[in-house]
């Protein structure tokens, strides 16, 4: 299986760039023994339209453009999701692992969150937390989060 975090927004010189090359590299690290082929973070461009509903679509349509909905399960980060434990999100990996399907996405939207064309896309909307969260931070959550997951799946010891 392949997992992809498709977000809007890119981590430049930020605090949060070293968080997240550790989390991927960690990820990367363990990827093939917990049955993960390509793990990737796919950073897409925010829109620029100073209108917030034609930023949503415009996000909405460079996001649409790296899915393949007849081959890919979509995941939406939204604060209105459910909300979801470690051993949930581990036995949603596992659960897709045995699927048919060969892409798992999780899609992290702008700002201005998602327009209503994209819950049309996705099969499952969760949440990270109850907490309005930074988008940037929210995107080094999920890293860790998957990383602890996947430890939990091939019992390496990060999660203990």
């Amino acid at each position: 299986m392949n997992i992809s975090i498709l977000a809007i927004g890119r981590i430049l010189n930020s605090p949060y760039k070293s968080a997240s090359d550790h989390y991927i590299r960690n990820i990367q690290s363990i990827s093939k023994k917990s049955g993960i082929s390509n793990f990737t973070v796919n950073e897409i461009e925010k829109s620029r339209e100073k209108d917030a509903e034609h930023r949503k679509l415009r996000e909405f349509d460079s996001i649409a453009k790296k899915l393949d909905a007849s081959k890919s399960i979509n995941i939406l980060l939204d604060e209105k999701g459910k909300l979801i434990s470690t051993i949930k999100l581990k036995s949603m990996l596992h659960g897709y692992q045995l699927s048919s399907e060969r892409n798992l996405n999780f899609i992290i939207g702008g700002p201005d969150g998602t327009c209503n064309n994209m819950k049309q896309e996705v099969h499952e909307n969760i949440s990270l937390s109850m907490m309005t969260l930074p988008h940037l931070l929210a995107r080094i959550l999920l890293l860790e989060q998957i990383y602890r997951a996947l430890s939990i799946l091939i019992n390496h010891p990060y999660h203990k």
